[in-house]
């Protein structure tokens, strides 16, 4: 059985036995913790993580970063830049220690599966019965036919929420801004931040009467 971190929703969900969770961002590592009081998990890890502490001194983390500005840094400002090369999400228990004292095995990345065989970096092996993929999401802009407000990959053209195509805007677009354009708590600003904008730059352009 395969799934990944959109069509899953619980343990019932998958077969006894060992299931292999491929992703360790936050999804994958939530995945694997709920899963693992069911299962046999094993966790194949990317990239190196960087995890916040969940609460500092008692407070969550996401009000230090507001009260410090963190979250309103433009995103090619330095504190922008190391913010995004960082990635870093809140721990919430889900370090490698604390996944590892659930009883889930931490593996190297997976670089081949045949049949129930997933081979791993490290050149190790092993027989599952599952699999959950949680390698993360890219935009799929294949449904907009304007060839001006995407680049010669595919991707979205925007600058602070403003396309190249006159009239044409975004809001919610990671790092649109800053850290936070993508949060619920931050859409609200760079959509106040679009409609000024619209209206500084548009309002003239209105017919009369209209």
């Amino acid at each position: 059985m395969q799934l990944n971190s959109e069509s899953y929703r619980e343990p019932r969900d998958v077969p006894s036995g060992s299931v292999l969770v491929v992703g360790d961002g936050a999804s994958g590592r939530d995945i694997a913790a709920e899963l693992c009081l069911t299962n046999n998990v094993l966790l194949a890890t990317g990239k190196k993580r960087r995890l916040l502490p969940e609460r500092i001194l008692g407070v969550s983390a996401w009000w230090w970063l507001r009260v410090f500005g963190l979250l309103r840094a433009p995103s090619d400002s330095l504190v922008g830049k190391v913010m995004r090369r960082a990635d870093a999400f809140p721990n919430r228990s889900r370090a490698d220690s604390d996944l590892r004292r659930l009883g889930i095995s931490i593996v190297p990345r997976l670089v081949e599966a045949q049949e129930r065989v997933a081979r791993f970096a490290d050149g190790t092996q092993a027989e599952i019965d599952a699999i959950v993929w949680n390698v993360g999401y890219r935009d799929d802009a294949a449904w907009l036919d304007i060839a001006a407000a995407k680049d010669n990959a595919g991707r979205l053209l925007q600058e602070e929420g403003v396309s190249p195509v006159p009239g044409f805007f975004h809001v919610g677009r990671p790092w649109q801004r800053n850290r936070a354009s993508a949060l619920v708590m931050g859409a609200g600003d760079d959509a106040a931040w679009v409609v000024s904008y619209i209206r500084n730059n548009f309002s003239r352009a209105r017919p009369s009467g209209g």
